[in-house]
């Protein structure tokens, strides 16, 4: 399978961000709202097993707290744990209905558990309950894109945008127009991600790829070099460097970036074959006609399949 296409397109859902809202803890029983403080101090502070074990001590003391139900749900998602997360987000909500920011993150959860569809319905009751929820259109717009529903997804990405324009769902409105092969409208995309997030490295990634397809390899090189700097470990890159550097007539860095490349994806027959295109423009005909024979031999979809950024 082609390395820059399906298996790098990978959208970003999002949680909400509980630490942005106090939850309020003037009711309930004294002791209860005591343990739920140290709970939000522990999750404030990364140390989330503690809060977990404090916010779990507050519910028990009083169980009518929706809120408190809720930060046990962040918590145990945090931490890998989303059947937990799923038994307490849903309690939450059987308490209020209508809160946004719950249905939002028991759709996250249902997701992680497989639960698509009831992820879909969950994020569907928080936009309808809440429209200004740009977490739940963005993570609908990700499964319907991961579905190959693209209509519905950039309905949903640019839902979120217009509720709140940030990097990520200009990103993800990016990646299903370059799923689509709309390259210039995936590129206005990914510099529109880059104007609200000057690091965010994924944008960069995307967008060396865009320009790469325009045949500005120069530009492109830039983008990706950058790509390295900000996160050396999308080490795909330095295969698409590689290319670009190739197309430049630059040999002996491509060389360097795809023997770089190799290192991580060694049975990559696309590796091999620009590799070997490389050492005959670099009158190297022995190394050559090892790169040709071993892209022969290579698995077709060894290597970048399945690589996780």
């Amino acid at each position: 399978m082609s390395i820059d296409r399906a298996a790098d397109l990978i959208y970003i859902p999002s949680m909400t961000n509980p630490q942005e809202t106090a939850e309020p803890i003037e009711r309930g029983d004294t002791s209860a709202r005591e343990r739920f403080a140290q709970g939000r101090q522990c999750e404030s502070a990364g140390d989330f097993a503690t809060a977990q074990m404090h916010y779990e001590q507050a519910v028990a003391l009083d169980p009518e707290q929706a809120s408190w139900f809720y930060r046990l749900g962040c918590v145990n998602l945090k931490q890998d744990q989303p059947a937990d997360a799923e038994r307490h987000f849903r309690r939450a909500v059987e308490m209020e209905p209508s809160a946004g920011r719950y249905l939002t993150n028991l759709g996250v959860t249902l997701d992680r558990l497989g639960d698509r569809t009831g992820a879909i319905r969950a994020y569907q009751k928080a936009i309808f309950n809440d429209g200004s929820s740009a977490e739940a259109y963005n993570n609908l717009g990700a499964i319907y894109a991961e579905e190959g529903r693209t209509d519905d997804a950039m309905r949903s990405f640019e839902a979120a945008i217009a509720v709140e324009p940030d990097a990520q769902g200009y990103h993800n409105l990016g990646l299903v127009h370059y799923s689509n092969s709309d390259y210039e409208r995936a590129l206005s995309c990914f510099e529109s991600s880059l104007e609200l997030d000057a690091d965010y490295y994924l944008a960069y990634y995307f967008a060396g790829l865009c320009i790469m397809k325009n045949g500005v390899y120069g530009e492109a090189i830039d983008r990706f070099e950058r790509v390295l700097q900000l996160h050396p470990q999308l080490v795909r890159t330095h295969y698409h460097l590689g290319v670009c550097l190739h197309k430049l007539e630059r040999y002996a860095e491509a060389s360097q970036s795809l023997e770089r490349a190799l290192e991580y994806f060694p049975e990559d027959s696309r590796i091999h074959y620009q590799l070997a295109l490389t050492y005959d423009s670099l009158k190297q005909p022995q190394a050559a006609r090892e790169h040709y024979r071993q892209a022969r031999s290579a698995k077709p979809e060894s290597g970048f399949h399945g690589e996780r950024s």
